[in-house]
């Protein structure tokens, strides 16, 4: 088992492919596709840069159901998930 990389050599080709057309290094939205997003029958994955407005990834970060896991640890990590919490602790920020 491998920690994910969110498929670094797509981003890179991306980005690659992005330089030669523009003066940019930023690919635009829909371009990079992860492996597991492409294979998601659901289109449940969606990736993409933060920095940008009005983007599906700060539409999705800006719902009230995304959470961090264990984030209110400050553990800071990537990866973020929209769900229904159910019975949640509220002593817990």
């Amino acid at each position: 088992m491998e920690k994910c990389t969110y498929c670094v050599q797509r981003i890179k080709r991306a980005k690659i492919e992005t330089r030669n057309k523009t003066n940019s290094y930023i690919p635009p939205e829909g371009m990079v596709k992860t492996a597991c997003q492409q294979a998601c029958p659901a289109d449940a994955i969606v990736f993409g840069l933060l920095n940008k407005d009005d983007t599906d990834v700060v539409n999705h970060k800006l719902n009230e159901r995304n959470y961090l896991l264990l984030g209110e640890l400050n553990t800071r990590p990537r990866t973020s998930y929209l769900a229904k919490l159910r019975n949640p602790d509220n002593k817990m920020a």
